[in-house]
This record gives C-alpha cells, structure tokens and sequence, in this order.
C-alpha cells in the first residue's frame, strides 16, 4: 500500500517536473522573440536617423522628409521602451520559472530517496 502512494506522489512530481520544464522553455522562446523584436526596432530606428541625415544634407531642406522621419523616431522610440519593459517581465518570468523548476527537481529527487530507503 505504501508503494502505491510513493508511486503517485512520484508520478505527480514528474508530471510537475515536465511542466515546469515546459514553461520555461515557453518563456525562453518568448524572450528571443523579444530580443528579435527589439533588435528590428533599433534597426529600424537607426534607418530612420540616416533618413533625417539624409533630408537635412547638402541642397534644399526638406521639411515634409524631416518631420515624418522625426514622428517615426519618436514612434520606434516609443515601441523600444515597451519592449524592453516586457524583456525586464520575461526576466523575471524567467527567474521565477527556473526557481519553480529548481524546486520541482528538489521535490523529485527527495521523493526518490525515499523510495529507496523504503525499498531498502
């Protein structure tokens, strides 16, 4: 009867293990795309400021070029600070993901250990 139960409890344990597993892979996934995101956004900032160099070179100024180029930096600017607010959350998911999985392979590993000791 005692074997029954350690049986359960282990085999809940993993599947808490492999959930946890799971989630944290989920949320690395997320980051990257993130970090992708955010690398595109920067890029995409800095094409723009060599639009403006550009409008503002040698020859006529070009009003119209200078101000929409000036409203997309401070748009990609803009979408720059909420990605990297959402890579500090992922962060902290992440943190808390991997101390959730740190736990769960604690809880396996005692739970294993006391089967033996049992079977012993």
């Amino acid at each position: 009867m005692r074997q029954s139960r350690f049986d359960l409890l282990h085999g809940l344990r993993r599947r808490r293990l492999d959930a946890c597993r799971t989630q944290l892979a989920a949320v690395r996934r997320f980051g990257d795309e993130l970090e992708n995101r955010l690398s595109e956004t920067v890029r995409a900032a800095g094409s723009v400021v060599a639009e403006q160099r550009s409008a503002i070179g040698p020859g006529e100024l070009v009003i119209e070029r200078m101000s929409d180029c000036r409203r997309r930096r401070v748009e990609l600017h803009q979408v720059e600070r909420m990605l990297s607010r959402r890579r500090e959350l992922v962060d902290e998911v992440t943190d808390l993901a991997r101390s959730n999985l740190a736990e769960a392979v604690r809880q396996v590993e005692v739970i294993e250990r006391l089967v033996e000791k049992v079977s012993e």
